[in-house]
This record gives structure tokens, sequence and C-alpha cells, in this order.
């Protein structure tokens, strides 16, 4: 009755020891690159005290984007370790199965996971968009994020206050109820604009549902169905600032997928981030779990089969099918849903099968 709480308790200190080491091995080469590519933007107000705030600001997104590979990695690692030192063997003597060794490890990889996914749902978004404003708030000094995540931009003659944006990507980006001020040269408001969607495309603005109020011609008032405005901002400060659908919580994905499609507006992007943040858990257990079979196989040889570097490889190897099934998702005659869940489904069966048949 002792001997199993404590040899659970020393597969998930080898197991979590092997995703944390592996982990922070992935998150410093990822943190190296990026500093060598902002430090080429070093410039201006832009100082060393700012590039790292920005780096600290979005290393939580890191961690998440690294987390499969540690996860993968360090979890084969862990295992392999007891398996290189008999120790797989010794447990399986003392009645573990395979499929309890697996299984707890597969509960470290799910604690690891759920963590993960609070921190894309309640972490990351907040700091990933503070962390852009910010940094292109000290590039151009043109734009600043306000109380709930509000837009402001100073263009040329117009003060823009953008509510919602909408990722519809680099050269088209589209923001609903756009709030935009137009200044006489002593900076005094003369005319206001509320449109229901502002879209800036090629230097321009289009605006559509126009309402406007002329503040230095009497105070007219009036509305336009459509209406064009020349913008001197670049595309890069949109690209900065608007969050993209993966870097999303599920919420405001679910939310934006059902506002475009009651406007008639392509909803795909936000509709396919919101599945893959969804099975994002089922997709790094199912990567996990096709290697594990490869672990007792080199516990059979006594560490000495290359069966941890197979397990890599094919854990790695469904990896890209995935990324490739998320890109083909969209032109498959199979709801968006079902194509995304399907690889981690037939990979996890595979995984669960080959233990079984080792």
């Amino acid at each position: 009755m002792v001997i199993a709480p404590r040899l659970t308790g020393h597969v998930a200190r080898a197991v979590l020891g092997g995703i944390v080491i592996t982990w922070l091995v992935l998150l410093g080469i990822h943190l190296l690159i990026d500093l060598i590519r902002e430090a080429r933007s070093l410039g201006g107000d832009y100082t060393v005290v700012h590039m790292f705030w920005y780096l600290l600001q979005t290393t939580p997104r890191r961690l998440y984007d690294v987390f499969p590979f540690a996860a993968l990695i360090g979890s084969l690692l862990g295992l392999g370790a007891l398996a290189s030192s008999n120790e797989v063997v010794a447990m399986r003597a003392a009645g573990f199965d395979r499929g309890q060794i697996a299984g707890r490890a597969l509960l470290v990889v799910a604690a690891c996971v759920l963590c993960m996914v609070m921190l894309a749902e309640w972490v990351i978004p907040d700091l990933e968009t503070r962390a852009r404003a910010e940094r292109q708030q000290a590039k151009s000094g043109q734009l600043h994020i306000g109380k709930e995540g509000r837009l402001w931009l100073r263009d040329g003659p117009y003060i823009v206050r953008l509510e919602e944006s909408i990722w519809r990507g680099e050269e088209a980006l589209t923001f609903a109820d756009a709030l935009i001020y137009r200044l006489d040269a002593d900076m005094r408001p003369v005319e206001i604009l509320i449109a229901e969607q502002a879209m800036h495309s090629g230097g321009r603005w289009l605006l559509d549902q126009v309402a406007y109020r002329d503040l230095a011609g009497g105070d007219k008032a009036g509305r336009h169905d459509s209406l064009e405005l020349n913008s001197l901002l670049s595309a890069e400060l949109f690209t900065a600032a608007v969050s993209r659908p993966r870097l999303l919580p599920l919420a405001d994905l679910w939310r934006m997928r059902g506002y475009l499609q009651q406007n008639g507006l392509d909803s795909s992007a936000y509709e396919q981030a919101f599945w893959q943040r969804t099975y994002f858990p089922f997709n790094v257990l199912a990567m996990v779990l096709v290697a594990l079979p490869f672990v007792f196989q080199s516990a059979r040889s006594g560490g000495r089969s290359p069966g941890l570097f197979i397990g890599v490889v094919l854990g790695l190897v469904f990896f890209v099918i995935s990324r490739l099934t998320q890109s083909l998702a969209m032109v498959w005659p199979v709801p968006l849903w079902l194509s995304l869940l399907l690889p981690p489904l037939l990979i996890g069966v595979v995984g669960l099968v080959a233990l079984r048949k080792l």
C-alpha cells in the first residue's frame, strides 16, 4: 500500500524534472533568438530597458508556444532516465504495469497542460496586447491602449479611438465602432465621426455607416453610407497592436466569431483559432502518448535501444501532421471541429494500441 504512492511520486518527479529542464532550454533558445531580433529595432525612444521589458512581458506566450515540445521531449527524457537505470523494470516487478506508469506520466503532463490553459486564458492575452502596444508607442509615439483595451491612435489631423479589433490579415485590418476626431491647426476638434465599421488598408481609412457632427460649421450633423479618409499610419503599427486570433481567450474568440457571422464577414480565422485552443490539451497528450511505448521498448533492452529518439521523432511528426491538418481543415468537406479533433483521437488510439501490444 505504501509502495504505490512512493512509486507514483518517483515517476512524477522524474517526468516533471525532464519537462522543466527541457522547457527552460527551449525557452532560453527562443528568448535568445527574439533578443537578437529586437536588438535590431533599438533606436529613438525604444531603448534597451523597453526591449527587456517587452521580452519579459511576452515570456508567458513563449512558454505556451514551446510547451508541446517540452512535454514530449521532457517526459521521454524523464522516463528514459528511469529506464536506463532499470527502475522501470523494478517498478514492473513491484506490480506497476506499463499502463500504470504511462498513466502517471500523462497525469503530470495533464497538470502542466492545465497550467498552460489558464495562462493562455487569463494572462497571455492582456500581457501580449499591452507589450506590443507599449513597444510600438516607444518606437512611433502614435499608439496608446486605454481602458478596456481600446486603441487610441494619432493619424495626422485625426485622433482615432477603436473599440473592437478584427484580424483579417496584415493588409486589411477591420475595426468595429470607430470614433474619430478631426483637429485643426490649434489642436481643437472641428469634426466628430462615428463609424460602425472601419478598415485600414493601403494608407486609407474606409468607413461604413458613418454619423458625423461638424463642430466648426454651425454644429451640423448627418450620415454617410461610406467615407474615405487619408491615413499616415503604416500597416506595421496595426500588425503590432492588433491581437491575432490565436492570442485571444476562448470567450473572445467565440464572441468575435458570432459578430463576424452576423455581419456577413469571414469568421474562419476566429473559428479555427477557437477549436485549436480547445483541442490543445488533446494534441499535447496524444503527442506524448504515441511516443511512450518507445520508452518501454528502451527499458526492455536495458536503455540501449534507439527507442527514445524514435519516440521523439514520431511525436514531432504527429505535431507536423496536426499543423498540416489545421491548414487544410477549411477546405475539407467535414465540419471544422471534427477535422481538428480527428488527428489527436487517431494518434491517441494508436498510442494505446501500441502500449497494449508492446
